[in-house]
């Protein structure tokens, strides 16, 4: 019996150390910029844990790195089921319907996560990309300064606030925020200095 007993807890550790690795193993392609053997370690690892967010999350941002944005969408809401305020999956779906130019939506995902986190700049930098589309200048520019005020060091809301303040007619300004931009690496930001600035 205590033979059975032992085997048994040796089965278990062995189990739960291939599911571990599973998702180590898919990490660690997703660092390497290897997405769909990446998914296939995640799914894989998903078998065995199919309630396991992180995993579920890191899938979704492997199908959007490859383009399949329908099943990125899908783990994105099938993290919202298992848990509704869980940051990186709102941000990531406000990101898909922004990407789908569905810019009411946008600000409904990046809300709750300020309800949460008011303190969370990309959540900001979304909605002012919404109201930017949508013609809320004062609105977008009030994101953009919220986003920059808690993340001094983010290049795409220098870059958006700088193209909002150039439709405003406030060239200096402007330019100080795309050469900031441009400093941060934002991409487009040193083209639109030299365009706009030069």
């Amino acid at each position: 019996m205590k033979l059975k007993h032992f085997l048994f807890i040796i089965l278990i550790v062995a189990i739960s150390s291939c599911q571990n690795e599973s998702s180590l193993v898919g990490d660690n392609y997703f660092q390497a910029g290897k997405y769909a053997e990446a998914i296939t370690a995640y799914s894989s690892y998903l078998k065995l844990k199919p309630r396991h967010v992180k995993t579920i999350y890191n899938r979704g941002r492997c199908y959007q790195e490859i383009g399949d944005y329908d099943k990125a969408l899908e783990d994105f809401n099938k993290v919202i089921e298992l848990d509704p305020l869980n940051e990186n999956a709102l941000l990531s779906i406000g990101q898909e319907m922004y990407r789908l130019g569905d810019y009411k939506s946008v600000p409904y995902y990046s809300e709750k996560v300020l309800e949460k986190d008011p303190n969370n700049s990309m959540a900001h930098y979304l909605i002012g990309r919404a109201n930017h589309k949508q013609g809320y200048i004062r609105d977008a520019l009030h994101q953009y300064n919220s986003a920059i005020n808690i993340s001094p060091d983010f290049g795409e809301a220098y870059l958006h606030r700088g193209a909002l303040k150039l439709y405003l007619k406030k060239n200096q300004a402007a330019c100080a925020d795309l050469k900031k931009a441009a400093e941060l690496n934002a991409e487009g930001a040193e083209e639109a200095y030299r365009k706009n600035c030069k």
